[in-house]
């Protein structure tokens, strides 16, 4: 075995961000993944953001590689019956539809398993396949606000603010990977598939975590709390310097103690207000307002210093521009880059898992839309006059290439 999951066929419809996550990430460890679009149009978020050459667009890229691409009319009868045959062949289905959506086409899973019993169907959708909202859509945005998510989020003097990352997708993506794991784990006991249900919904219940156990048990839901966490505690937070912005992470007596020594304020370590995390956070506008003027009389590198050699958990608040030049991202191969035959290279994260025995790695850059639909099409035993007829009358799209066009130097990494 080359990749932990070369063998498994994967069959992803999915749009957008979380279907398209969860389904490179399986590519990426050695999945045969076929993604399937609309023809002439494509997945929607081909045309979000600024484009690799002028042709790729960066949302896209960030969650398609490790994919072969074909372009079918999923409206038409000869368009179904296409990925059906594909799907009959395949381990894994991923969907991230509205819930419904693609029933209307008979590709629900209590049809597909029919004739393909192993078949393990993944849906991802907003609300999840039950429940009086289970029909509804929703994406990133919509879901950091219906979960409470936002209420958490920014400064407690400020409005709701939006996380910057799509974490509701990006994190939805994520349990639907490990959800089609553990069935693919489970079929190799029981030798038949079933169908996996995830939301955007339910990850971000998820990683509430700590806010909804802290609600449940005060009856109070939580304040935002800035750049600092949910205990309060005031040496767990960002601080101003001189040129910038550091956070220290003090989360025990320990590493207080130590904050003291490198703050030179060895008064506060025997000082009885300051003796634990609560009795700190309850004296918290005491000691943010004396470590926030000290913080602000030097600049970042030399507080970062400081606080290192003393043990104290810190780090600069990075942009990304000085985040991809760190070197512990080069030394984890964080960044990779990827061909473009005939444009030239991308630049993206790398594979977020290491194995000693069976790593994963980049071998497709994100398919052209219709790239594969030829070879594909006649794997599955179409001729290639077949291929031609099916393009002419619309019901596939063929790869044409690349379209001629050009993005600045900055944009293409």
């Amino acid at each position: 075995m080359d990749r932990p999951l070369e063998g498994l066929k994967v069959v992803e419809i999915g749009v957008a961000m979380a279907g398209p996550f969860c389904a490179m990430t399986l590519g990426d460890y050695g999945a045969d993944v076929i993604k399937v679009e609309r023809v002439g149009v494509g997945d929607d978020s081909r045309q979000w953001g600024v484009g690799f050459y002028g042709v790729l667009g960066d949302y896209f890229a960030a969650a398609n590689r490790n994919k072969r691409g074909i372009a079918v009319d999923l409206k038409s009868a000869e368009g179904v019956a296409i990925v059906r045959r594909l799907i009959d062949q395949a381990d894994v289905v991923i969907d991230n539809y509205r819930v419904g959506a693609l029933a209307r086409a008979g590709l629900t899973y209590e049809e597909l398993q029919k004739t393909n019993p192993r078949l393990i169907y993944c849906s991802i959708s907003g609300f999840g396949a039950t429940g009086p909202l289970s029909e509804r859509p929703a994406n990133d945005l919509f879901m950091q606000a219906y979960s409470g998510s936002m209420s958490l989020t920014g400064e407690p003097d400020r409005g709701p603010v939006k996380m910057g990352p799509s974490v509701c997708d990006v994190t939805a993506g994520m349990m639907a990977t490990i959800g089609v794991l553990m069935a693919v784990e489970a079929r190799h006991r029981t030798g038949r598939g079933q169908r996996v249900d995830t939301s955007l919904l339910e990850g971000q219940i998820s990683i509430l975590a700590q806010h909804l156990t802290r609600f449940f048990v005060t009856g109070k839901p939580p304040e935002k709390t800035g750049s600092g966490g949910l205990s309060g505690n005031p040496t767990y937070r960002a601080y101003e310097a001189s040129d910038g912005w550091i956070v220290i992470a003090c989360f025990n007596d320990r590493m207080f103690r130590d904050l003291c020594g490198a703050l030179e304020r060895p008064e506060w370590i025997g000082d009885e207000r300051f003796q634990s995390v609560s009795s700190r956070a309850a004296h918290k506008d005491f000691i943010v307002e004396h470590v926030a003027a000290i913080i602000a009389r030097h600049p970042t590198d030399r507080w970062l210093e400081r606080f290192e050699a003393a043990g104290v958990p810190c780090s600069p608040i990075n942009t990304l521009d000085r985040l991809v030049r760190e070197e512990q991202l080069k030394a984890r191969d964080c960044l990779i880059d990827i061909d473009l035959p005939g444009l030239g290279t991308m630049r993206m994260g790398g594979l977020p898992v290491k194995f000693s025995e069976t790593p994963g790695r980049v071998e497709k850059h994100p398919p052209r839309l219709g790239q594969h639909t030829e070879s594909v099409l006649m794997d599955l035993g179409f001729s290639a006059e077949d291929v031609a007829d099916l393009a002419a009358r619309g019901l596939i799209g063929v790869d044409a290439g690349w379209p001629a066009a050009k993005v600045p130097a900055a944009a293409s990494g």
